[in-house]
């Protein structure tokens, strides 16, 4: 079992529900006790897992020990913020009481014109190919240096250039995470346009993103590479990826079955509205050819309209229903 409480919840009711239950599911499925002692290989999992319980395009998970500091923009209406901890023989570490976790989900923004922020993005690392290297940022005498510690190959060198050399920035004092990780942000986003996330913090955590995929320069045909980084400065570690979420004009994809059955039936019921004047006008008199097919054919689809009807009510009210049940 897990105890989970929302923090923070900006988010519809239905949304809420579903995170609680990906949370809760993902602890108890995944909360074992190295996992809950703070391996990163654990949080890594229970990251992934509870993405996959959400099962968004454009969902992003960040699981942390510590307060991690955030620098990003998301979309509204998809924001929650909470606090889990395993509890039980599963959730129990050398006998000692779990570690409590903090978990903070949201989605990433689209671009309201529908345009592929894949490839504004290319399209600015390839210009910007030859950026300067990191060696020629200004450091202060004894001051710290920052390393990759994910694997960047096939990223192009201008957006890692451009991370390490804010991090190796002197202007900004070794200890201000914080102000770091918006420098890097906004630099980013200077140079390569908007959509970039950075999650920072001085103990272990892990995120599951979808982030944006490129075509690896002078790779294999098809090769493609997540633009998703790690970095390590002193005692801080910095994640830093990019991506767009995917354009959906009408919000669709984001309904669920309950409104799409609603909205269905309102078709239905113009639908039907709609034959039943073109049958009172148009089959009343002598009819030949298809007319006349169609005008048989109308009383007899009768009850598959009314039984489709019924079928969107029902199937709505059981959605409702099972979503309901989740506390």
């Amino acid at each position: 079992m897990a105890d989970v409480a929302l923090r923070r919840c900006d988010c519809a009711p239905r949304r809420r529900l579903e995170i609680l239950r990906a949370v809760r599911e993902a602890f108890e499925r995944e909360g074992d006790a190295r996992a809950v002692a703070g391996d990163a290989g654990g949080m890594k999992r229970i990251a992934e897992a509870i993405a996959r319980g959400i099962d968004d395009a454009a969902t992003h998970v960040v699981v942390g020990r510590g307060d991690f500091n955030v620098n990003l923009r998301f979309a509204k209406k998809s924001l929650a913020y909470a606090t889990a901890r395993a509890r039980g023989r599963r959730g129990s570490a050398g006998g000692k009481e779990a570690p409590e976790f903090r978990v903070l989900v949201f989605d990433s923004l689209s671009l309201g014109s529908g345009v592929d922020g894949t490839q504004q993005l290319a399209f600015q690392a390839m210009r910007d190919e030859h950026d300067e290297a990191t060696e020629t940022a200004k450091r202060r005498k004894g001051s710290a240096t920052a390393t990759v510690t994910s694997d960047v190959d096939g990223i192009p060198r201008a957006i890692v250039n451009t991370v390490l050399k804010v991090l190796s920035d002197a202007d900004t004092a070794d200890d201000d995470h914080d102000e770091r990780a918006s420098a890097i942000r906004e630099e980013l986003t200077r140079k390569f346009g908007s959509f970039w996330h950075v999650v920072s913090d001085e103990k272990d955590f892990a995120v599951a993103s979808r982030a944006t995929e490129l075509p690896v320069q002078d790779g294999d045909d098809g090769e493609m590479k997540r633009i998703s980084m790690r970095f390590r400065r002193k005692n801080c570690t910095y994640e830093v990826w990019h991506h767009v979420a995917p354009f959906d004009r009408y919000g669709f994809r984001k309904m669920t079955w309950a409104q799409k059955a609603r909205y269905m039936r309102y078709f239905l019921i113009i639908f039907c509205a709609c034959a039943l004047v073109w049958y009172k006008y148009e089959c009343a008199k002598d009819t030949h050819g298809v007319r006349r097919l169609v005008c048989r054919a109308l009383p007899t689809l009768s009850p598959v309209a009314i039984g489709l009807f019924i079928f969107f009510v029902v199937s709505a009210h059981v959605d409702t229903s099972a979503w309901k049940k989740v506390t």
